[in-house]
């Protein structure tokens, strides 16, 4: 395998490996994020352990994602750990505070106890959805990255208005998922409460949807230079748009296995239709264009092939894991002796 193959596949991984965080802990930091719209005790603890089997599971996608960032391309995974440092570190606080939460939640039979959790898990969440949209956000319209790969940012800067906005729009878009995957798994008038909600996460995702769309052409024109370029693609965010329909038909059909495995699949669009625009890159800069770190900066040849290896083993048994432990936990949610 030559070398630029290699750069490719590792793009892929790392490609892959972040759809695949997004899709699958998405749903449940969707989940956390409408946690406080649970009525009582007893629905909050459905909620929880509707995710309780697979959340720490879903989590190591985001090792796999920095372990192939630190693997196939060190430029990108220095420049990026470096400049973004606070944002990833209120990340990791996050993700110890929803773990914690999870955990915690239930071991006290007492109201101010679970109460002060549960703001926790909510809070957590809605914190995670917001900064990786945030980080996602500056990517897209360029960080001052120099010629030393060096990324200098006030902690303020990371939070203008494009980056905000798609930290907004991230909340939402995992709220919806979120949502499906409740209707999904829980009956009854939990299932029957959950459903009103519907009308307003579909509502406030496709405000901050259409908001994120002109902003990105209005702004961020090198995004989509590449579909107007070849008009063909526009087939992508197309197909976008309309799995969100269908995955919304459905549900009001009540079909809600089919519902969330198109919103699913309208998170990997979104997904493509970045890379679209994104490709080759990997950090663009703001302050000159020859600054960008691409999938060409990766490790030597060897260093990809030897890592190669351990993504063959390693990722199918992280796969197959996931999909056992998804099917034996298929089934609605009940609260047991040992639930949450």
């Amino acid at each position: 395998m030559s070398l630029e193959l290699l750069q490719h596949f590792w793009y892929a991984v790392v490609g892959i490996a972040i759809i695949a965080y997004v899709v699958l802990d998405g749903f449940d930091l969707g989940v956390g994020c409408l946690h406080l719209f649970a009525r009582n005790d007893y629905e909050r603890r459905i909620l929880l352990n509707s995710i309780g089997p697979v959340w720490d599971g879903n989590e190591v996608w985001l090792i796999i994602i920095s372990g192939a960032l630190f693997a196939g391309f060190p430029d990108a995974y220095a420049s990026l750990f470096s400049g973004f440092y606070l944002l990833f570190m209120m990340m990791l606080a996050g993700v110890i505070f929803r773990a914690v939460a999870i955990e915690f939640r239930s071991k006290v039979a007492s109201i101010p106890w679970r109460k002060t959790w549960d703001f926790l898990f909510f809070f957590s969440s809605l914190l995670l959805a917001f900064l990786a949209g945030v980080i996602i956000g500056n990517l897209i319209k360029g960080v001052p990255l120099n010629e030393k790969g060096e990324i200098w940012m006030r902690f303020s800067d990371f939070f203008g208005f494009y980056p905000v906005v798609c930290g907004v729009f991230t909340i939402f878009l995992l709220a919806m998922h979120g949502h499906h995957f409740i209707m999904m798994k829980t009956e009854g008038h939990i299932q029957k409460h959950f459903g009103k909600l519907a009308p307003y996460t579909v509502s406030f995702f496709a405000f901050f949807y259409a908001l994120i769309t002109v902003f990105t052409w209005k702004a961020n024109y090198h995004m989509i230079a590449r579909i107007m370029e070849y008009p063909v693609l526009f087939f992508v965010p197309l197909l976008t748009f309309l799995s969100i329909v269908v995955s919304y038909m459905y549900g009001r059909k009540e079909k809600y296995g089919l519902s969330f495995i198109y919103s699913s699949l309208s998170i990997l669009l979104f997904f493509v239709t970045f890379a679209i625009g994104f490709y080759p890159n990997l950090i663009f800069s703001s302050i000159d264009p020859s600054y960008n770190i691409t999938l060409y900066q990766s490790s030597q040849e060897t260093t990809l092939k030897v890592c190669l290896v351990i993504v063959v083993i390693g990722v199918p048994m992280v796969l197959a894991y996931g999909a056992m432990i998804y099917y034996i936990f298929r089934q609605k949610t009940r609260l047991h002796d040992h639930s949450y």
